[in-house]
């Protein structure tokens, strides 16, 4: 997976940062990344937020998150 220098500042588990593009600039799989990253970092999972503005974006963030788990 190629990400740009935005995508891998995001994905720093020592910044807190807040995830905005368009539609299918990668936010989702940027999202899920993070969240692996944190939780084996060591982040308890009741730490980790994450906010959408939708319920079908909070179902595939999830499904996203559990096959790469699967993986």
């Amino acid at each position: 997976m190629t990400l740009t220098l935005h995508q891998r500042r995001a994905l720093d588990p020592e910044r807190h940062v807040a995830v905005t593009a368009n539609a299918g600039s990668g936010k989702t799989r940027v999202l899920v990344e993070r969240y692996l990253a944190l939780v084996m970092a060591g982040v308890p999972l009741g730490e980790v937020v994450a906010v959408t503005y939708t319920e079908k974006a909070a179902a595939e963030l999830k499904r996203k998150i559990a096959d790469r788990i699967r993986e």
